[in-house]
């Protein structure tokens, strides 16, 4: 019989090692084109131990998305202020295609953009717990009937821009930017 070397804290940190390894190899690639080995072998955890923690590479995605919509939503909250309503939505829309284009957030952007779809048809409910901070947030600023949806359906259209600038098919994000959230605000009346 043998035992681990690593303390309980060591033990419970690698699904953090591995989201953060994940998220390294993603804004080297701009993409989830990685692999599980490649990201065992760059946090020096075990295929074992990946499966431990994580059932395949779509539960590790899901894993990134989670912690990087979380990281988002508090960064955007903050670039919104105080702003609510229409103007909050504005904000929200300004602010996230800025953040977008941040160093290190090409990454995040490349795999939510890339994956989006699929993991939405195949991890539907996983996908929308993972962006529920970005969404909510969201929400708040959207006055309708139902914000929530209007806000899921919003950020759906978002998350297609967001693949344009990604992509490189649009030349002025900011521009694209003020055209979407006018083309979403009059779609909810906003």
């Amino acid at each position: 019989m043998t035992f681990s070397s690593m303390t309980e804290e060591e033990l419970a940190a690698r699904p953090d090692r591995l989201v953060e390894t994940a998220r390294a190899l993603a804004n080297e690639t701009g993409s989830a084109a990685f692999t599980v080995a490649q990201v065992t072998a760059r946090s020096g955890l075990s295929l074992k131990s990946f499966y431990r923690c994580f059932h395949s590479k779509d539960d590790l995605l899901l894993a990134l998305l989670a912690a990087d919509s979380a990281i988002g939503a508090r960064v955007l909250a903050e670039r919104i202020g105080d702003r609510t309503g229409a103007a909050g939505v504005r904000a929200y829309v300004v602010e996230l295609f800025d953040l977008v284009q941040l160093p290190g957030a090409i990454g995040y952007a490349g795999v939510l953009v890339r994956e989006y779809g699929r993991l939405q048809e195949e991890h539907d409910e996983a996908l929308t717990a993972a962006l529920k901070p970005l969404i909510d947030l969201l929400a708040e600023n959207i006055e309708s009937l139902d914000s929530r949806r209007d806000a899921e359906t919003m950020f759906s259209v978002l998350i297609s821009g967001i693949h344009d600038v990604v992509v490189g098919r649009v030349d002025d994000a900011s521009e694209y930017a003020e055209y979407l959230h006018h083309f979403c605000t009059r779609g909810v009346g906003l």
